[in-house]
């Protein structure tokens, strides 16, 4: 089902130029560091991000596509300072694509009376981190629609990251706009450009299409090769990598030199890819 609704995506795509992204986001959060006083002062802040994340429209063209997301919040310590209370936590977001991020430096001021607004003025390092790792996400989702169609939204991503190191709260600012700049430069770029590839790929072997998978999939392969000819670590051909291996090995079965170019690219997963080597 998961390659079908690729499938669709991309066809829907073929006619409009862009959907309406509707993130559909679960929340954990992890608070067991905390005092029994502590953790009452947080009773709604599971619910809150969750209303923050789902009750709003992240683009504005007509047609829409939710996007499922996974939020892991552990709240480490909880600091005074001077009238606000400061949470220091470590944060993960996943998306069923394989956008996954882990931040382990996000502090922010909280009150448990204030209600989470979509604010575009003054920063809020409660909620433009949030909306930075939502528009993280979604323009890597929209990259997997067509050439380079989630640009805006890292520019978005970008703007918020810059207003961070400026703020009053820069803690992991700099860090956030550094791995952004490594996704959408140059020497990324060609990984960028397969991603639509890579999803059609899947959907084309779901339908035992096979040929047409793999001739896609040979497109996914040189991506990759060009990234890793310049940047063999770079992060997010890592990100890539540990998102998808398993698929990657599944599209390559029977095509032993295409699977040991991956051993060679990724060795952390090469248990995986020579599984699917034949003889």
């Amino acid at each position: 089902m998961k390659f079908l609704v690729y499938g669709i995506l991309i066809t829907i795509f073929s006619f409009f130029s862009g959907q309406a992204q509707v993130l559909k986001v679960s929340v954990q959060v992890e608070m067991s560091h905390l005092t029994t006083d502590q953790q009452d002062d947080l009773i709604d802040f599971t619910s809150k991000i969750e209303q923050y994340f789902n009750n709003y429209q992240w683009t504005d063209d007509e047609y829409e596509t939710d996007i499922d997301c996974n939020i892991q919040i552990i709240i480490e310590t909880v600091q005074k300072k001077t009238f606000e209370k400061i949470y220091k936590t470590q944060f993960l977001i996943s998306s069923v694509s394989g956008e996954n991020f882990y931040d382990k430096t996000w502090e922010f001021p909280y009150e448990a009376s204030f209600p989470l607004y979509h604010i575009k003025g003054q920063f809020d390092p409660l909620t433009h981190f949030l909306d930075f790792y939502a528009f993280m996400v979604l323009a890597g989702e929209l990259d997997t629609y067509g050439l380079l169609i989630g640009t805006p939204l890292y520019d978005k991503a970008l703007d918020i990251a810059n207003q961070g190191v400026l703020s009053q709260y820069p803690r992991g600012w700099s860090t956030r706009a550094d791995d952004l700049q490594k996704i959408t430069n140059i020497r990324t770029r060609p990984l960028r450009e397969v991603k639509p590839d890579f999803f059609e790929a899947l959907y084309l072997m779901d339908q035992e299409e096979y040929d047409k998978a793999y001739t896609s999939a040979k497109k996914v392969l040189d991506g990759i090769s060009k990234v890793f000819d310049k940047q063999p670590n770079n992060r997010y051909l890592r990100m890539f990598f540990d998102a998808h291996f398993r698929e990657l090995a599944r599209l390559f079965v029977g095509h032993n030199d295409d699977l040991n170019v991956l051993v060679d690219f990724d060795s952390k997963h090469r248990e995986t890819y020579r599984e699917f080597l034949t003889e």
